[in-house]
C-alpha cells in the first residue's frame, strides 16, 4: 500500500512539476532589476562588451531609464522565435523626436556598426505613430502586409486591405492603423502598452494599449550578396531602443508560445 501511495504522490508531484515549467504557459520577465541579461548596441560602436560602461540605458530595480544620448538598443542575449512579448513605455522630458521602439529579430551576431540598429524589426513607438513598422535599412528583413489604397498604412484584407511586399531596399515601412484612425496614445507623461505577437517567421502583429494596430508576415532574412529574399526568419533577439530621446520602460515580459503543428 505504502509503495502504490508513494507512486500515487510521485506522479501528481511529476505532472505540476511539468506544468509549472511549461514556458508556454507563463508571463516571464525579460527584465529582473540590472542589464545583466541583455547586450548593448550603439551606432558607431556596434555591439559592446561591457553593459556597465555607458550612461543612455540606466538600470533600475522596477524599470529602465533612457537617458537621452545616443542612438541603440539593449537587446536579449538569447534569441527567440515564437512568444508574445509586451512593455510599457512613458516619455520623460518634452522636445526631440520623440522616438524609440520595441524591436524583435534582432541579428545577436551583427558586425554592422554604422547604422542605429542590427538586423530588426523596429515597432515604432514615436508619438504620432505608435506600432509602426519599420525594417532595418539594407539589413531586412523582408516582410509582407496588407494596406491600404495609398499603399501605406495597415489594412486587414477582411476589410479590402490589398497585398503589400516590404522590403529594406525601398518600401521599409507599414504605418499602423488605429481604432478611431488617430494614433491611441495616452497623453504625455503616462504609460503605454505595446505589444508583440510574433510567430517565428509567418508573422508578427502589434498590439498598442489593447487595440491590434499592425501586422507583417512571411519574414525572410535578405539573400546573401543581393537585393532579394532569401531564407525564412525564423528567431531573433528581442530589444528597446534608445533615439536620443528619455524615455522609461517598465514590465518588461514574454510569454513563449507554442509552434504551430508542423512547424
Amino acid at each position: 500500500m505504502k509503495h502504490i501511495i508513494l507512486l500515487f504522490l510521485s506522479s501528481i508531484f511529476t505532472l505540476h512539476s511539468s506544468s509549472a515549467a511549461d514556458p508556454a504557459s507563463e508571463w516571464q520577465p525579460l527584465y529582473r532589476g540590472s542589464l545583466d541579461d541583455f547586450r548593448i548596441y550603439f551606432r558607431g560602436q556596434g555591439y559592446i562588451d561591457d553593459v556597465h560602461k555607458q550612461d543612455v540605458f540606466v538600470a533600475k530595480p522596477d524599470h529602465i531609464h533612457v537617458k537621452k544620448g545616443t542612438n541603440g538598443l539593449i537587446v536579449t542575449k538569447a534569441p527567440y522565435s515564437h512568444y508574445h512579448v509586451k512593455v510599457d513605455y512613458r516619455w520623460g522630458a518634452k522636445g526631440g523626436s520623440m522616438n524609440a521602439g520595441l524591436m524583435s529579430h534582432v541579428d545577436l551576431h551583427s558586425k554592422c556598426v554604422k547604422d542605429n540598429r542590427p538586423r530588426s524589426v523596429e515597432i515604432n513607438m514615436l508619438a504620432k505613430a505608435p506600432g509602426s513598422i519599420w525594417l532595418a535599412s539594407k539589413l531586412g528583413p523582408f516582410a509582407s502586409s496588407f494596406v491600404d489604397k495609398k499603399g501605406k498604412t495597415y489594412l486587414p484584407e477582411d476589410q479590402g486591405g490589398k497585398a503589400h511586399d516590404a522590403s529594406p531596399f525601398s518600401n521599409r515601412t507599414i504605418l499602423a492603423n488605429y481604432p478611431e484612425k488617430t494614433p491611441n496614445s495616452n497623453p504625455h507623461g503616462e504609460w503605454n502598452t505595446l505589444e508583440a505577437i510574433v510567430h517565428g517567421a509567418d508573422s508578427v502583429e502589434i498590439i498598442h494599449n489593447g487595440h491590434t494596430i499592425n501586422l507583417i508576415t512571411n519574414l525572410r532574412d535578405i539573400k546573401k550578396g543581393s537585393k532579394e529574399p532569401g531564407e525564412p526568419l525564423v528567431e531573433g533577439g528581442i530589444g528597446l531602443q534608445s533615439e536620443g530621446q528619455e524615455i522609461f520602460y517598465r514590465n518588461f515580459v514574454i510569454k513563449e508560445l507554442k509552434p504551430p503543428s508542423g512547424s
